[in-house]
């Protein structure tokens, strides 16, 4: 059976309620696109959010794919924040691919069907009609947390970022964690994970959360941070935890456009010692280092004409600085 394309989400539609996308400053709309599975045997739908702004010409464009798109909560929390860190430039322009489960829990947690229909059906379709980047990032909470993980060591290659809010990693005798440990020396990339400590459904997880911690953190390829999100349930944390995973997963692209906004302030402040500091990061940052080593020395010798410091804070400040300049080699 040949693979169809449908748009089938306008104005009102039976998943109207993810349309609300449209009204989002940084997104064009949603749209509820309707695959004919081979996989499945049946049809199956997926949601697009279309930036306003997308790459040109043969740019390949950014694109962040995320389970439960059908849970209402999870599509507006993704939505919000991802709309939220475009607008200040936090994260670049990016595509929304929300998957749609039928059997949620038997999809997420028996994996391989439902991740053969992401990377055979979903992702070719995607690269012809939306020239997505060849590497995406993968979101999920929960079983879709375990999911996204499974994702990122098994396909690496496609997945090379994965924001896992509250995992439930005790499926299939722990098997992801089995995996993650065998693949520890052969993944790369990064890496977001986030756990609660409130209610049972919170608690229970945290023990196996730790484990998958101290796996990533000894892989040399994976760049990891971890949020203890204390205080917050299991449908609490993706409220904050997928903000904080997107800001993480993207904070290396943010440093160009620091480094834009620096060089407008320093046309009004040309010697403010803190303007200099963070331009002088951003370029350490973009790997031009001697660059950042010349701006950290102006910063430097700057500090004495801020009259607003005393003389403990312009001593830190140095020594900061100094700190900086040796790491320019």
């Amino acid at each position: 059976m040949k693979k169809q394309l449908l748009i089938i989400c306008s104005a009102v539609v039976m998943f109207s309620n993810f349309c609300l996308a449209q009204t989002y400053s940084q997104f064009i709309k949603s749209d509820t696109i309707a695959i004919t599975s081979k996989i499945y045997q049946s049809e199956r739908k997926i949601i697009v959010t279309k930036p306003l702004k997308t790459q040109s010409g043969s740019e390949e464009n950014n694109s962040i794919l995320y389970l439960d798109a059908d849970d209402r909560n999870i599509n507006g929390i993704i939505l919000q924040s991802a709309n939220n860190l475009m607008a200040y430039k936090e994260i670049p322009n990016s595509y929304l691919v929300g998957i749609i489960q039928e059997d949620r829990n038997k999809e997420l947690v028996e994996k391989d069907k439902l991740l053969r229909f992401i990377t055979e059906e979903v992702i070719p379709l995607l690269e012809k009609n939306y020239n997505i980047s060849k590497r995406l990032t993968i979101a999920g909470h929960s079983f879709g947390a375990y999911f996204a993980t499974y994702a990122f060591l098994k396909y690496n290659a496609v997945f090379n970022s994965c924001i896992a809010v509250s995992p439930a990693y005790w499926p299939n005798k722990e098997d992801v964690l089995v995996l993650m440990n065998e693949k520890i020396n052969t993944v790369s990339g990064n890496f977001y994970l986030a756990v609660g400590d409130k209610r049972w459904d919170e608690i229970s997880l945290r023990d196996y959360v730790f484990k998958a911690k101290n796996l990533l953190s000894k892989s040399k390829g994976t760049r990891l941070m971890f949020t203890d999100l204390k205080g917050f349930s299991h449908n609490a944390t993706p409220g904050v935890g997928f903000g904080l995973g997107f800001n993480f997963i993207y904070d290396e692209w943010e440093w160009g456009n620091i480094l834009d906004e620096q060089e407008i302030r320093l046309k009004s402040f040309p010697a403010f010692w803190g303007h200099l500091e963070i331009k002088a990061d951003a370029l350490y940052h973009l790997k031009r280092i001697p660059e950042a080593k010349t701006i950290f020395q102006e910063a430097l010798k700057s500090i004495p004409q801020d009259k607003d410091l005393s003389e403990h804070e312009k001593n830190e400040i140095t020594k900061r600085l100094n700190g900086k300049i040796r790491s320019c080699r």
